[in-house]
């Protein structure tokens, strides 16, 4: 309130002093409004006149000037039409040029297309078409149509790349049109064809690929089409059209090899042809240049257009399901065959490549590593499979299906021939001419020669089936020398493959001129059939014939296996693979260190067979088979080779009437040696197969323990039937069990033998026992058994008499007398000759007899009578002497030990017991160190 009373008191106070100064000057003021009263009066006078002299002035125009401006008017107007005129001339002018330019890209006249598009550029970027905006549309259309230019000598050029017909005419317009185009214009005409060709090469596989596989049953094809990848295409394609797809694929690539090849050709000889045709070859310098560029990047890029061929190819192949039986043997022959093709297609081209500044000469070099590599990788790959499966096929269609009776087969028979090892594929073409040291000349590579085109699946070179000559037979001459062919009437029934004649019916008879040639079965024939697929295989595929040959080496040692598993008791097979790495028994009398010492002797007979045996099993328990392989097992995926390690003994082993299925046991051994001595016969062309660097030496060590093992595998298998047949209560009248428990329960404590030696009548019953094995062994199967093998079996079995003669002094224990031994060495004589005079076995024809065992084997002593003799003059040595003795002489059981220890110490347990203790810990230390 205080402030509105002092705004109010300072208004009326300048009100106040406005009123007072406005009284001061009231005279001046009336002055000043009586000068504008009188300005104002002028003014409108002045307006007045103004306006008389506007409509004075308009009487005037209306009647003097107004004729001759409209005629001036008329004057500029004519002129602004004229100007008018020209500029839509121009106008025209340049639509003109739009248009034939369009017209020529219509009609493929590139060059005068870039000149119109030179010339319409022109025009519109000069002054005078900038003011009008009219034209901005043709300003925008010349960079599309300089895409549309760039576009269609861009597939002139995709066309020029990769067609079979090549225009030379308009590939030289193209170019020329490119020659006329600044660096702005456009990008290397060179990379340009090297991008096509590699877009092509993508295309067309994927194309091969969808004209063969399938689509899945729940996509339609449509879509599974156009959105399936390679990869998905390979995968889905039934392997019956992989020959055919890789023909297809393959005819395609070499057409780009071809056509790359035919403009590097073009291109070399473009001024010659074009100096020929009267053509001015010096003008126009940029097409020369054009020319050259295009040159030099094609000749570079043969690297680079070979490369992405081997890589598509590579994927192809690598994706493509390479699995026997699926894909079928002749099919991925095929294949390799036309891939091998495709790399000397592929070196022909990189050939005339020129190697850059400092590098060797192209000649020699290898420009296909990538793909000999991925060809290499799928061939292991199939013929792993193939291995398997013909693994798992021998020994389920033939090995456990076998009747081990032997194949009636002339003297000349062999399993394996030189013949049937010709690989499947036909030669390689030589590079000389025939007969000549001419070179041959050059194959002309064009569209027409393409190896691919219209292909048709190779004659693959079968192996020869086996005649009645070939496989042995004789003809008239060998007749005419006293073997009638009727001997060998059983040999055509088999080469014939004929049913008609069961084995059942096969007789001595029929075998008695079949004796002296191989010893073959069922098995070993498929086994032999399956080593010539391989040995073809190598031929097929050099680059493998290393890792081929260790598969043969893997099926000789696994029918080895089988075998050994088939022909000995489980016992025995147990004792020759027992780990003697295991601790040994601590505890003094252990009934575990006698069977592991039994067991140990029994490996010192046949290490290399032993060491060859577990190496085998572990070697297929580790293998994991095809799914393929566990549908032919009746199994469910996955499936491990320990399966194929599960053989059932053979059934006959413990039959007395076929004698423990001692024919059966002799084929199954001299088989593998037939095999390994017809191997043996084609070692020179088993050389030619393996890699030259090596071949001697890998042959060489092949051979030396292939046929070692063999030879163990046959004094094995021997040594388990031998004991077998003797030990059998029920193949004679007395077994030598029997035989060593009734003769050690005789007095021998009496020490006056005079009338006799009371085991006389035991003695009997083993030499009946034994004339009866003398006379039933020769007529086992049929007769089928060779004479030096029924020799070999035979002296086993006197080695297997001999152990139990040492035996039987073993089990008379302490009471037996000085008196007693000798006599026991009588009856012993007695029986040696009772064995040794067996006349079918002392007339045995041929070579020298071989020993059981080589001199220089650890076990040599044990196959000999001595080994009985210096037994029995031990009981007789001074009780000092009896632990040096046992320890010189550790080739005897443990029991024996242990009897003759006891027999010497008996009257001191002490001693005894410390000799038993020290010879054992002897003997277990001994063992462990052996091993």
């Amino acid at each position: 309130k205080k402030n509105m009373e002092e705004n109010k008191s300072h208004s009326e106070h300048i009100n106040s002093s406005l009123s007072a100064r406005v009284m001061q000057n009231y005279q001046e003021f009336v002055q000043g409004m009586q000068q504008v009263q009188a300005v104002e009066t002028e003014l409108t006078l002045i307006g007045v006149l103004v306006k008389n002299g506007r409509r004075k002035l308009q009487e005037r125009d209306a009647t003097l000037v107004r004729g001759s401006m409209q005629v001036t008017k008329q004057h500029r107007k004519s002129e602004r039409l004229a100007k008018l005129l020209s500029t839509m001339a121009e106008f025209q002018s340049v639509v003109r040029m739009d248009t034939e330019l369009q017209q020529c890209l219509n009609k493929e006249n590139y060059c005068e297309a870039i000149r119109q598009h030179a010339a319409l550029r022109q025009a519109l970027i000069s002054d005078r078409f900038k003011q009008f905006p009219g034209l901005g549309g043709l300003r925008e259309g010349l960079d599309l149509h300089m895409a549309a230019v760039r576009q269609k000598l861009s597939d002139g050029l995709k066309v020029a790349a990769v067609s079979a017909d090549f225009d030379a005419n308009r590939y030289e317009e193209i170019l020329r049109a490119y020659s006329m185009m600044s660096p702005d214009q456009t990008l290397s005409v060179g990379k340009e064809l090297l991008r096509h060709v590699v877009e092509c090469i993508v295309a067309v596989s994927r194309q091969c690929m969808l004209a063969f596989s399938s689509a899945p049953s729940h996509e339609s094809p449509s879509e599974w089409h156009r959105k399936a990848q390679l990869k998905e295409l390979c995968r889905s394609m039934d392997p019956t059209h992989f020959v055919a797809v890789t023909a297809q694929l393959y005819e395609h690539v070499c057409d780009f090899l071809y056509r790359h090849h035919s403009l590097c050709a073009w291109h070399a000889d473009w001024e010659t042809h074009a100096i020929a045709a009267g053509r001015d070859v010096q003008g126009n310098q940029n097409f020369r240049e054009v020319l050259r560029d295009v040159k030099e990047e094609l000749n570079a890029s043969r690297r680079s257009v070979w490369d992405r061929i081997q890589q598509q190819v590579a994927l192809v192949l690598m994706t493509l399901d390479f699995q026997y039986p699926g894909l079928s043997e002749d099919n991925f022959l095929q294949i390799l065959h036309m891939t091998q093709l495709l790399i000397e297609e592929g070196d022909a081209f990189m050939a005339e490549c020129q190697p850059a500044r400092g590098s060797a000469p192209s000649a020699g070099r290898r420009f296909s590593e990538p793909i000999r590599t991925t060809l290499k990788s799928k061939a292991y790959e199939y013929f792993q499979s193939l291995h398997h499966h013909a693994w798992v096929n021998l020994k389920i269609a033939y090995i456990e299906q076998d009747s081990w009776q032997r194949l009636p087969v002339s003297r000349s028979f062999t399993l394996i021939r030189t013949d049937r090892l010709k690989p499947a594929l036909p030669p390689r073409p030589q590079d000389k001419q025939p007969g000549t040291d001419v070179p041959a000349v050059p194959k002309a590579r064009t569209f027409e020669s393409n190896p691919f085109r219209n292909y048709k699946p190779l004659a693959l070179q079968k192996a020869e089936e086996p005649t009645r000559q070939d496989a042995g037979g004789l003809g008239a001459e060998g007749a005419a020398d006293g073997e009638e062919l009727d001997d060998h009437a059983l040999l055509r029934h088999w080469i014939d493959d004929n049913d008609s004649l069961p084995h059942q019916q096969i007789g001595s008879s029929m075998l008695s001129n079949s004796n002296q040639g191989p010893v073959v079965s069922t098995s070993t024939k498929e086994l032999a059939r399956v080593l010539e697929r391989y040995f073809r295989m190598m031929g097929a595929i050099p680059q493998l014939a290393l890792e081929i040959f260790q598969s043969v080496i893997q099926l000789i040692e696994f029918y080895v296996q089988c075998v050994l598993g088939l022909f000995v008791q489980d016992r025995q097979l147990r004792a020759l693979l027992e780990d003697m790495d295991a601790p040994s028994p601590s505890q003094p009398g252990d009934i575990r260190l006698q069977s592991r010492h039994e067991a140990f002797l029994l490996q010192q007979l046949c290490p290399d067979l032993r060491r060859a045996a577990i190496r085998t099993r572990d070697f297929v328990a580790s293998l994991s088979l095809p799914d393929a392989c566990a549908a032919a097992l009746n199994m469910q995926p996955p499936v491990t080779g320990a399966v194929l390690l599960q053989v059932t003994p053979f059934e006959k082993l413990t039959s007395p009437s076929s004698l423990c299925g001692l024919s059966e046991r002799c084929v199954g051994v001299e088989s593998a040696g037939s095999l390994l001595g017809d191997l043996r016969g084609v070692q020179q062309t088993l050389l030619q197969l393996l890699p030259q660097r090596e071949a001697q030496e890998v042959a060489d060590r092949f051979f030396a323990h292939q046929e070692l093992v063999a030879a163990q595998l046959r004094t094995f298998v021997c040594v388990c039937a031998a004991r077998d047949v003797l030990e059998e209560p029920e193949v004679g009248k007395v077994s030598l069990d029997h035989f060593s428990n009734t003769v050690q329960a005789l007095r021998w404590e009496a020490k006056d033998f005079s009338q006799g030696s009371p085991a006389t009548q035991y003695l009997q019953q083993l030499r009946s026992q034994i004339d009866e094995l003398a006379r039933r062994i020769p007529c086992a199967g049929g007769g089928s058994i060779p004479y030096a093998t029924q020799r070999t079996v035979w002296r086993w079995m006197e080695v297997r008499i001999m152990h139990e003669c040492a035996e039987v002094v073993a089990k008379c224990g302490r009471k037996k007398s000085q008196e007693a031994i000798q006599c026991l060495a009588d009856d012993f004589q007695v029986i040696r000759n009772a064995v040794q005079e067996i006349q079918s076995f002392n007339t045995l024809e041929g070579p020298e007899e071989v020993p059981l065992l080589p001199p220089d084997h650890p076990l040599s002593h044990t196959v000999q009578w001595d080994y009985l003799t210096h037994y029995m003059e031990a009981h007789g040595l001074p009780a000092a002497d009896i632990l040096n003795w046992c320890k010189r002489n550790q080739d005897y059981p443990l029991r024996l030990h242990r009897s003759l220890i006891d027999y010497v110490h008996g009257s001191n347990p002490k001693v005894l017991r410390n000799c038993q203790v020290e010879f054992e810990q002897f003997l277990a230390n001994h063992i462990a160190e052996t091993n």
